[in-house]
């Protein structure tokens, strides 16, 4: 979309609005809460819409430095730790650990363009779909250094929501937030007048409430999902917002002259609902290809949501790196040290990154185990090698792994009693 001339940090809206029910005209109430968010904010906070201007403007001055070197397939690939805060009023409220995990497949598929439904981006739009640097995982270590599932829950008295933050502290209500510099958090509650979720922008001065809210029906893809919004795609969309992604016609009500600060998506009048055939035009857009009502930032409904660009990709990398840089390198995802020291399983993955031949050193096994079993699993959960090692103290197993992709692999040793696992990257 065009970048305006004079950078006015706009803190974006995820005003999506529902689709009408009936034939002819009719209003649509508001589907996602961040406008209203931030204008909350900004009330707390007169400084913002400042620190936001001067935020985009380094923004863009990197991303101009970068643009040289951009390719549509990043090579290195960030693992974040999630933690979700289920806040849960009734029994249906409080969703499963499979539905949580449904979702996590979702964001692992689509920030990585593994999504199956990447055969129905219109050709126009095809060499502009990109994956990005971004993996996620539940947490395996809490602030306390323990074991954890990477999902804590809560009943509250609480009906509903709003887009007022309460979900996001005990005292109101919710749970706090688990460290922003360490953890992604989202919260999955129910949220009042149709809104399926709001998000907050990042920002070089860093909040408490940093992070996506997320109504419980529109969250992942199996259990209480409710269609059209059953694919897990409203999380996508959100935290596009949390990774710097505008809404992609830039928010402008229509007159063609707002701006997503992206370049490679197509001027666009407005949002867009259903799913329209492709190629679609609108009052800005004429072009063969038309509008990208198929991107994750725009309204349309899961089943027709599919892509982000390359500089959407590079936009989302740039503005994490400079804003939450330790997200990308926190260790979060692994087993707890104090675990592993309690178990005596220490042991050490090398080379890493690999070009595929991986050794699992296991010498520094501080107990003799009879038997120890060894999984290897991608970012989405896939068990890529599985064996089990008789007499492992004192051994180092091979694996040759030089048929996966590129990537974030996670090797993890355990029998019944005892887990370690460790981290590594496939990089050619």
């Amino acid at each position: 979309m065009k970048r305006l001339l004079l950078l006015i940090a706009v803190f974006t809206s995820c005003s999506v609005l529902v689709k009408a029910q009936t034939s002819g005209t009719a209003t649509r109430p508001e589907k996602c809460g961040t406008m209203s968010h931030l204008d909350a904010m900004k009330l707390q906070n007169p400084g913002l819409e400042q620190q936001m201007a001067s935020d985009e403007a380094r923004l863009q001055n990197i991303m101009d430095q970068q643009a040289a070197s951009r390719t549509s397939s990043p090579s290195v690939v960030y693992t974040i730790p999630v933690v979700v805060h289920v806040v849960y009023r009734t029994t249906g409220q409080n969703i499963s650990n499979a539905q949580i995990q449904s979702q996590i497949d979702v964001l692992n598929e689509d920030y990585a363009k593994l999504n199956a439904d990447t055969v129905n981006i219109g050709s126009g739009f095809q060499a502009l779909a990109s994956s990005t640097q971004f993996q996620f995982c539940l947490a395996n270590t809490d602030p306390n250094g323990n074991l954890t599932t990477g999902i804590e829950r809560v009943q509250t008295t609480t009906t509903a929501f709003t887009q007022n933050d309460n979900v996001k502290h005990t005292s109101t209500g919710g749970l706090d937030a688990w460290d922003v510099n360490n953890y992604f958090n989202i919260w999955v509650c129910n949220m009042s007048g149709g809104i399926l979720g709001y998000a907050e922008f990042p920002a070089a001065t860093h909040t408490n409430t940093y992070g996506v809210v997320i109504q419980y029906n529109s969250f992942g893809r199996v259990g209480t999902v409710s269609a059209p919004y059953n694919l897990g795609r409203t999380a996508a969309h959100e935290i596009g917002h949390c990774f710097r992604l505008y809404h992609i016609w830039g928010d402008d009500g229509g007159s063609c002259s707002g701006t997503d600060y992206v370049a490679d998506t197509p001027n666009q009048a407005d949002m867009t609902y259903g799913c329209l055939n492709y190629p679609a035009n609108d009052a800005c857009n004429s072009t063969a290809s038309g509008i990208m009502f198929n991107n994750y930032m725009d309204y349309s409904d899961d089943d027709c949501l599919n892509m982000f660009t390359v500089n959407q990709a590079a936009r989302m990398y740039t503005a994490v790196n400079t804003m939450y840089n330790t997200l990308l390198h926190s260790t979060r995802c692994e087993s707890p040290n104090g675990v592993n020291e309690v178990n005596n399983l220490a042991f050490s993955v090398y080379p890493n990154p690999t070009d595929g031949i991986v050794n699992i050193d296991m010498f520094t096994l501080q107990q003799k185990f009879p038997k120890l079993n060894l999984r290897v699993t991608d970012v989405v959960g896939r068990v890529v090698s599985e064996t089990s090692v008789e007499n492992p103290s004192g051994r180092v197993e091979q694996l040759d792994l030089s048929n996966e992709a590129n990537g974030i692999y996670f090797v993890t040793l355990y029998n019944n009693e005892v887990s370690k696992t460790v981290k590594f990257t496939i990089a050619r």
